[in-house]
């Protein structure tokens, strides 16, 4: 047996991991996790946001490019997870 058929084999570390990875890969735990996270984050940046602007001793125009400033990246990043995620479903 050579090193490759070796390493392939179910029985070695390496033929373990790929396995694992595989049943990984095949289901999109990964794709998931990462919209989670995505969701999570839009969701305490909102939170923050609300409680930001019900706080700040600020006026209306700064508290906007405040929140502006904040809520744009992940808006923008949530959307971009979001649709890495279908079009992995779907391909």
């Amino acid at each position: 047996m050579n090193a490759v058929a070796r390493r392939r084999s179910s029985d070695s570390v390496f033929g373990k991991l790929a396995a694992f990875w595989d049943f990984v890969d095949n289901r999109g735990i990964i794709r998931r996790v990462i919209l989670g996270v995505a969701i999570y984050m839009t969701w305490r940046v909102s939170v923050w946001s609300m409680g930001y602007a019900e706080q700040s001793a600020e006026d209306g125009v700064q508290i906007a490019a405040i929140l502006v400033a904040v809520q744009a990246p992940v808006t923008l990043f949530a959307g971009m997870v979001f649709k890495a995620y279908i079009e992995g479903r779907a391909g």
